[in-house]
């Protein structure tokens, strides 16, 4: 200290400086400042700090999930569930991670342009994971939707938006069947081929009945989404039961399965239904899980996206007389015509997210056709396969044939015409076609 005249102080009076209270432990008792790990912040809580920080609204508290008993739990996948394996992980977390952004929750007032760029933003979300499903077997979707449950809410909701720019949604002409199908009277007639009687179209509007047992259509609606086909026959009164399943369970209506396993018995409904659900890369497995659960003579309903089947090819006659051999073709020409190819190819793909009309006419069936006629699968009638629609093939299929490869192929089983032929080269050729790649899958181009 030092002196300064007319001031002074008493050294007694001075008090030592009192350090921080120290527990038991060794840690100090002041308060310190929440701090907040930049690493936890992910695409998933962007939505609820943009309400936090910019739009300052407390975000309210989740409620806590109360798991059901073990018994009393509604879904189902038809066996016990499996530990996922490193493999399967590692896809369904690099598919979350590739995910664009969560776009902010829309505010009161957005111009015209943060209008635009904001459903760009969900556009893109919704087309990603359109990719990925289309592009992953259903046991790696299953994962992703129970480790993100937000995900298939999201995909829904996209797929909503773009259903409201289709000339029609497919659902809506299934509905419309079931209820016209469901009031026609039943006639009968003799079968004479095999005995017994047989229900026949009706001669004032042409119809088949529903497919029955004990006066009860029973329909399984397989990749239903949020179940509008349930929803909508529940309206109608008619005696048909509409079985929900998807890889999660929105609504009432819904049970949570994959659709590549059942929880059904064998035989146990009359219709089955594929409303635009094909897409994971084991989608023969949903056609063979769709032949066991079906009575026989039971209808198989299916609607695509005509861009995911094969386009026909023009082939060229080469006759022995008078055949000239044409000029190869440059490796320019080569280029360029691959090149309009993949533009055409990538325009049909696209349509059903950008509203890009496309072009239906070619659209060829017969190879798909063929798959299914091999898991025991034979088309309806002639009018079987429609193509009136320029977005959408529909057909239908009845068990009617014991299937000829696949898990429900049975070796020891006499095969119906007596015993079967042995194959020439050209049935072997047509085997080794890659079932699965029949049906392509939508991919999008990278913006």
């Amino acid at each position: 200290m030092f002196a300064v005249p007319g001031w002074s102080l008493s050294p007694a009076l001075l008090k030592k400086q009192a350090d921080a209270e120290v527990t038991g432990d060794g840690a100090s008792k002041k308060r310190k400042r929440k701090q907040v790990d930049s690493a936890e912040v992910s695409t998933r809580d962007i939505g609820d700090l943009y309400k936090q920080h910019v739009e300052k609204s407390v975000p309210k508290k989740e409620k806590a999930i109360e798991h059901s008993p073990k018994g009393n739990d509604e879904s189902h996948t038809g066996k016990e569930s499996k530990k996922v394996d490193g493999e399967t992980a590692r896809k369904v977390k690099k598919a979350a991670d590739e995910l664009p952004p969560v776009p902010p929750p829309a505010a009161a007032k957005l111009t015209p342009m943060q209008t635009a760029m904001r459903q760009k933003l969900i556009g893109a979300r919704f087309r990603h994971l359109n990719q990925t499903l289309y592009t992953s077997p259903s046991a790696e979707a299953s994962t992703l939707f129970d480790q993100n449950p937000a995900f298939f809410d999201e995909y829904h909701a996209g797929f909503r938006s773009q259903v409201e720019s289709w000339p029609e949604n497919p659902v809506d002409s299934f509905v419309r069947e079931i209820q016209e199908r469901a009031k026609v009277k039943v006639p009968y007639v003799k079968d004479k081929k095999n005995g017994g009687k047989k229900a026949v179209a009706d001669p004032d509007t042409g119809l088949l009945p529903l497919p029955m047992t004990n006066g009860q259509c029973k329909v399984a609606d397989l990749g239903c989404g949020d179940a509008a086909l349930a929803s909508k026959v529940s309206k109608l009164r008619l005696n048909v039961q509409v079985l929900s399943y998807d890889l999660a369970k929105p609504n009432k209506f819904v049970t949570k399965a994959d659709i590549a396993n059942l929880p059904l018995e064998d035989d146990s409904v009359n219709v089955t239904i594929f409303c635009l659900a094909l897409m994971g890369t084991n989608w023969i497995d949903f056609i063979e899980e769709a032949w066991r659960v079906l009575h026989w003579k039971g209808e198989l309903w299916i609607a695509e996206i005509k861009s995911r089947f094969g386009r026909v090819q023009n082939r060229r006659v080469e006759h022995s007389i008078g055949f000239k051999q044409k000029k190869r073709p440059s490796k320019q020409d080569l280029q360029r015509q691959k090149a309009q190819i993949d533009q055409i190819e990538e325009q049909e793909l696209i349509h059903k997210v950008d509203e890009v009309p496309m072009n239906s006419e070619g659209t060829d069936v017969s190879a798909f056709v063929e798959v299914l006629r091999k898991r025991g699968f034979a088309l309806q009638d002639e009018t079987s396969v429609d193509l009136s629609n320029k977005m959408f093939v529909k057909m239908k299929f009845v068990k009617a044939l014991p299937p000829l490869k696949g898990k429900m192929f049975k070796q020891d089983e006499p095969q119906r015409g007596g015993p079967m032929k042995k194959k020439n080269f050209i049935e072997k050729e047509k085997e080794e076609v890659d079932e699965p790649s029949v049906l392509k899958p939508c991919l999008y181009k990278i913006r």
